[in-house]
């Protein structure tokens, strides 16, 4: 019976709070729900890109996902924050140094993660299948190219 009690106790409050129907920041977003639109400069053409939540602009964290085409390369860059990103289909190669060397990269598959710290220098290339990428930074946050 006490620790019914203690149960009772800690978690009474998330029960209130379901049964309250707290959903004002809840999101749901189905795949197929999706809206890619082309990814601006200075991605180069073909890449896609969707907005999860949050901007990417501001203060916070926000989620998008990015698709590369088959053999598409995204030149020497840095972001002034970490990226955090999960590969969801694909494969990516990343590389590090301020120039592309496409037999220089470490391949990340679907479901494989990884951080690139802040200012570091690398690269992001696919092959014959592309990738679909999803990122959980902080904003704000950015793309500018090395050279």
């Amino acid at each position: 019976m006490k620790q019914l009690l203690i149960f009772l106790f800690f978690c009474s409050p998330f029960f209130s709070l379901a049964q309250n129907g707290i959903t004002k920041d809840t999101i749901r977003i189905h795949t197929e729900e999706l809206q890619w639109k082309d990814a601006p400069a200075p991605f180069p053409s073909g890449a896609k890109i969707v907005l999860m939540e949050g901007s990417s602009k501001q203060e916070g964290l926000f989620t998008i996902r990015v698709a590369f085409p088959p053999n598409y390369i995204l030149p020497a860059h840095f972001h002034p924050k970490d990226e955090r990103v999960t590969v969801i289909s694909g494969s990516v190669f990343i590389g590090f140094g301020e120039e592309v060397d496409i037999n220089n990269g470490t391949e990340f598959k679907a479901g494989d993660f990884y951080i690139n710290p802040a200012l570091s220098h690398h690269f992001v290339y696919t092959k014959s299948e592309g990738a679909i990428l999803q990122l959980n930074c902080e904003g704000p946050w950015g793309l500018s190219y090395c050279k």
